[in-house]
């Protein structure tokens, strides 16, 4: 299957039709000045959605400023975004313009904006309304005028009965709501992005082609890790290939069933082996054999992992979305586990 020309909107590439449609939403939203809060699975191409809103809007021309909101204390994520003046903590040697100011006249995207701090949400939210606000060490309110968007891949709405998110911001950021599906509920997108990333990292190799055998590979794979891992697996097999044709083999996607029944362990997780009965109901479908190889890779690498934190990181999803998947497993029959 040789590299072709990819259908591409700006440079979003898709083949799907869940995609097509959320680009003719996506297109109407950015012609207007409303906040969207794109939801969605870690690694399904929320900020390449954030992208082509700005560039198909009337602030196409101004900055687009991307901030990624989680990992960071409460001080550096306000550093961040109000900016500073000089003098204005230990260490401010010199004035600093934050993201609030630099997005003046363009778009601001918060990703992972559920983890902004509480009362960093407060400080926003005021933000939103005021359509001013007051860097530190400074006393002086600097007016700004950027369009908003926000992404996330929590339950917002669960997060603020928790209170961990205020409804008044929820509100704010969520009046046009876009909600990526996860890459294998979109399957009509998968060879195109592969061809796609052949195509970006030819630097790495000269591999231009996929063969039958990757192509079923990649068709018939869970990708848990969405469009990131897909990425990653182009790359890595770009790397051992000799030659110009990826196969199945390169890709590194077959994962060994259980031959026998064994019992995994990995911290407070306890591994049943796939009865008789589960692995009966996978000698189908496509979308059976997609479950049964993301169950092979969840107890695979937690049992190769020293926490579930460290598992998620490695799979290219949420700790969140792990724990969500582990119940789904259980509900099936497939693991016992305590979580």
């Amino acid at each position: 299957m040789p590299i072709r020309e990819q259908t591409s909107v700006d440079e979003v590439v898709f083949g799907d039709p869940f995609t097509e449609q959320m680009l003719v939403l996506a297109s109407r939203v950015a012609r207007t000045e409303v906040t969207v809060l794109i939801g969605g699975p870690s690694g399904t191409g929320k900020e390449v959605l954030a992208r082509f809103i700005h560039q198909n809007s009337l602030r196409s021309g101004g900055r687009f400023i991307a901030f990624n909101c989680a990992c960071l204390p409460e001080s550096m994520v306000e550093d961040l975004l109000f900016g500073h003046e000089r003098g204005a903590f230990t260490g401010a040697v010199q004035r600093f313009e934050g993201f609030f100011a630099q997005a003046d006249g363009g778009t601001l995207f918060l990703d992972e904006v559920g983890e902004l701090p509480l009362a960093v949400q407060a400080k926003l939210l005021r933000v939103l309304q005021e359509r001013e606000f007051i860097p530190l060490g400074s006393t002086r309110p600097q007016k700004t005028n950027f369009r908003l968007l926000a992404a996330t891949n929590r339950n917002l709405k669960g997060d603020i009965q928790a209170g961990r998110f205020r409804e008044d911001l929820f509100y704010r950021l969520n009046i046009f709501p876009l909600v990526l599906k996860s890459l294998a509920e979109r399957p009509g997108d998968i060879l195109p992005l592969a061809n796609a990333m052949l195509l970006k990292h030819r630097h790495i190799s000269a591999a231009n082609e996929l063969d039958s055998s990757a192509v079923a590979a990649l068709q018939g794979y869970a990708w848990p890790g969405n469009v990131r891992e897909l990425e990653n697996v182009i790359q890595r097999a770009m790397v051992v290939v000799d030659g110009t044709v990826l196969s199945a083999s390169h890709l590194g996607l077959d994962l060994p069933l259980p031959a026998a029944a064994v019992a995994m362990r990995s911290a407070d997780l306890e591994f049943a082996p796939i009865t008789t009965a589960v692995a009966s109901r996978v000698d189908g479908s496509l979308a059976d054999r997609r479950a049964e190889q993301e169950a092979e890779l969840i107890m695979a690498t937690l049992r190769d992992s020293p926490t579930k934190t460290a598992a998620a990181a490695r799979l290219g999803i949420s700790e969140r979305t792990l724990r969500y998947k582990l119940a789904r497993l259980r509900d099936h029959g497939l693991m016992v586990a305590n979580v």
